[in-house]
């Protein structure tokens, strides 16, 4: 995330107070949905970290690195399932590294945790296997700088794999200010109309090379847990995070709200024929 403290996204005040009161677990992102929607928000939650290790090919004996961990579910999903692992969270919040930090390491993996900056990651190059990030990057100060960073950390044979957030340009249209409420309510957002460039070619640019999948139907359900059906981008009366979540809720109804999960790899180096 961007690398001042008072730019924190306002919601995980709230989160990490439910955290604290054990209504919440270390999940901070949305859900992926199967088979009719059936199921909890939890066991949602639990299955996009799935489908993102799935991705990345997350095995016993790796490296691997969190960007933007969260109160660290990815990694504690990870460290459940997998031996001799040296896991990585790495975020800008104190308070949420040191909700990570009660995460009890097993089987042999050993457990990092920092705080800093995804556009300027503080590791050496080639230093991890993996690089995940979860619903986070939306946050950060430039995608395009963080894919580079991932890049340099990554081992050739190595994988960039996670979730995001791209809001079409056509919610513009809107009668409320999407851009100002997403803002508000989910801030820091620098680029929240996705004027960069799209991921393949900040991937292309940084030396990976992948795919990106569209799974907006399968985290849409979501919004049952995170916007009250009463929620509405439309009331300027009601707290920032509502309002900001009503308008997700809003734009994916509309087909203007893309959540993507992607895999890119850094190329292993080009043996040379005599």
């Amino acid at each position: 995330m961007l690398g001042v403290g008072s730019l924190l996204p306002p919601y995980f005040d709230e989160l990490i107070d439910a955290y604290r009161r054990g209504a919440t677990g270390r999940s901070v992102h949305l859900g992926y949905w199967r088979d009719g929607n059936d199921g909890d928000f939890a066991a949602a939650q639990a299955l996009l970290d799935q489908v993102v290790i799935d991705l990345a090919e997350i095995t016993g004996g790796q490296s691997v690195l969190d960007v933007g961990c969260g109160f660290g579910g990815t990694i504690a999903r990870i460290n459940d399932t997998d031996h001799d692992m040296h896991l990585t969270g790495i975020n800008i919040d104190r308070r949420q590294i040191d909700i990570c930090r009660t995460i009890a390491s097993r089987a042999g993996n050993v457990l990092s945790w920092l705080i800093g900056d995804a556009t300027r990651l503080p590791f050496a190059g080639l230093a991890f296997d993996r690089v995940c990030c979860l619903e986070a990057m939306f946050h950060f100060a430039s995608r395009r700088q963080f894919f580079a960073e991932a890049a340099r950390v990554l081992k050739p044979g190595g994988v960039l794999a996670g979730t995001d957030i791209l809001i079409s340009p056509s919610a513009r249209a809107a009668q409320f200010p999407i851009d100002a409420i997403l803002q508000a309510g989910f801030g820091p957002w620098p680029d929240v109309w996705g004027t960069d460039a799209d991921h393949t070619q900040l991937a292309r640019i940084a030396g990976l090379n992948g795919e990106i999948r569209d799974i907006t139907s399968q985290v849409s359900p979501s919004h049952r847990y995170t916007a009250p059906p009463h929620a509405s981008p439309a009331d300027a009366d009601a707290p920032a995070p509502m309002r900001a979540s009503a308008a997700l809720r809003w734009l994916h109804e509309r087909g203007w709200l893309q959540y993507v999960c992607f895999r890119f790899e850094r190329p292993r180096a080009q043996s040379v024929t005599p």
